[in-house]
């Protein structure tokens, strides 16, 4: 049965998993913002009950049109974490593209290289051929490597969590760049930029690349402990938190706006801006349900109109 309702700032979201479809608890939008500049329109639960495991971060392969998902048990040392590719209509390709790593988490693609952050080690892998090109260890031990990020002239940035900072591919190793234990605590997504990286991590945080000055972002609200961060090719950001895990939404300027939140986790994010789409690793570890979400993103004005949608249940 099809019908049409009106909302003025809520509203519900149609997920399906194969051929069946479920709505999100209402609860899921309870505190939800009505005023920021994106609103989700749709969402569609791709590869659930495939056999992802703690799915942690997607990123998309647009030379060969996939999406590469890092999977794990727990962030340890290792031998059960991998790495499956899913096809961009959202079919799994393989379960296990690759595996034998520690527990994969953030990842980053360059030039058909795929940098993978593996607890203690950066991977290079060729994503013409699936295989292990190289492998360069932490620093220090036990730094937490998180998240990494390519700036356009192929520099390599990583987060180290552990150790509040950003490191850098340089000669053939890994190297503290940039060490902040206050503005850079707990560093975890990044993004690089022309002249800066944006930091996700207790707070959220810029770092001039040629000054190496670090400027904590005052935000409108009181949200901390961020994990995934990706562009909205606007000059805003979408983000996902740990606790109370949730999907923002930041202006770019100091305004931040939740979108979701719900039982289901978020993890490392990626924005298809011309398919205005967003995908978002989650997982209800109680039951050990796993899949990707697939967002349909609309842009909205700042006002709080009527919102028209469709009950498809």
């Amino acid at each position: 049965m099809k019908t049409t309702i009106i909302i003025t700032s809520l509203f519900f979201i149609v997920t399906s998993c194969g051929n069946q479809k479920r709505k999100i608890d209402s609860n899921e939008f309870d505190k939800v913002d009505s005023l920021s500049n994106w609103q989700i329109s749709s969402a569609n639960n791709l590869v659930n009950n495939k056999g992802l495991l703690n799915v942690e971060s997607i990123l998309y392969d647009k030379v060969n049109q996939v999406f590469y998902a890092t999977n794990g048990l727990h962030y340890a040392l290792g031998a059960n974490g991998f790495i499956s590719k899913i096809s961009k209509n959202g079919d799994l390709l393989e379960l296990k593209w690759i595996t034998g790593l520690n527990r994969p988490t953030g990842m980053a693609i360059h030039n058909s290289i795929l940098y993978v952050a593996d607890v203690n080690s950066l991977v290079l892998i060729n994503t013409k051929n699936g295989k292990i090109i190289e492998q360069f260890l932490e620093p220090i031990a036990n730094s937490g490597l998180n998240d990494v990020a390519v700036h356009k002239n192929g520099e390599i940035y990583v987060s180290a969590s552990f150790i509040h900072s950003i490191l850098k591919l340089n000669n053939g190793r890994l190297e503290i760049w940039l060490k902040e234990e206050e503005k850079l605590k707990w560093a975890n997504g990044l993004i690089a930029e022309d002249n800066q990286i944006v930091v996700a991590g207790l707070d959220l945080s810029s770092i001039n690349i040629d000054s190496k000055q670090v400027t904590r972002i005052e935000l409108n609200s009181a949200v901390k402990d961020f994990d995934g961060i990706t562009p909205d090719g606007l000059g805003g950001y979408f983000l996902t938190t740990v606790e109370n895990s949730s999907l923002f939404y930041f202006d770019g300027q100091n305004s931040i706006y939740k979108l979701m939140e719900g039982t289901a986790y978020f993890g490392d994010i990626t924005f298809n801006s011309n398919l205005k789409k967003l995908y978002a690793p989650r997982g209800e570890k109680t039951t050990a349900e796993f899949f990707i979400t697939e967002f349909k993103m609309e842009q909205r004005s700042l006002t709080k109109n009527k919102i028209h949608y469709n009950d498809l249940d």
